[in-house]
């Protein structure tokens, strides 16, 4: 990947997605909403990676409920409660094993007045990315989101938004390997199609992240 001057880290966890990255972009602004990951996540700090706390949606800049789950240290924390305590979640398992704690938030237009147009976000944030995404109103180079198979309506509802900002090439990534780029030639420029292979994935197995130029 060329080097670029920024990027947005979106659900940054530790720091581990950032870090591996770094070399990749002059500046990387890595957003973590759970208190108790962020402290981890700040000591991973230099002039080239900024870490702030705060949940990212389109919530008026008010403060939410933030589900901070134990399980995976901390890995499967969100704004969605439903990615912990609905049935059909692959974390059904861990419906007793959160806190709801107060998070503040901000929009991802917010970052952009305040850090500058970023030529990358990457956003992984447990089956928030419908809330977070809509705090997105002007198109960016790139970006890309988490997907999980059981949760197909949220990612459907990501791509329908982000087709409405100008993204109209796609490309479905499996897990989520920190520094994979897809090949320009592999981008699928119909969304119906990145639907419906959507669609065919298992529930509760497939998951990663889905590209959007």
């Amino acid at each position: 990947m060329l080097k670029k001057s920024l990027c947005f880290d979106i659900g940054a966890n530790i720091g581990n997605w950032s870090v591996a990255n770094i070399d990749n972009f002059d500046k990387i602004i890595a957003i973590e909403a759970s208190p108790y990951i962020y402290n981890e996540l700040k000591n991973k700090e230099s002039d080239k990676l900024i870490t702030i706390n705060y949940a990212v949606c389109n919530n008026d800049l008010k403060d939410i409920s933030f589900y901070h789950c134990h399980a995976y240290a901390g890995v499967l924390s969100t704004i969605n409660k439903d990615w912990l305590t609905n049935p059909k979640s692959r974390f059904y398992s861990e419906r007793d094993n959160y806190i709801e704690i107060i998070s503040k938030t901000i929009t991802i237009d917010k970052l952009i007045e305040e850090y500058g147009k970023p030529d990358f976000i990457k956003i992984d944030v447990e089956c928030g990315e419908y809330d977070c995404i809509l705090s997105l109103t002007t198109k960016i180079d790139l970006l890309c989101f988490e997907w999980a198979a059981e949760y197909n309506e949220v990612s459907f509802k990501c791509l329908d938004y982000l087709e409405t900002l100008g993204y109209t090439h796609f490309y479905i990534q499996e897990a989520d390997e920190y520094t994979f780029r897809p090949l320009e030639e592999d981008y699928i420029n119909d969304i119906l199609i990145i639907k419906n292979l959507l669609s065919k994935k298992l529930h509760c197995i497939n998951w990663g992240m889905i590209w959007c130029k």
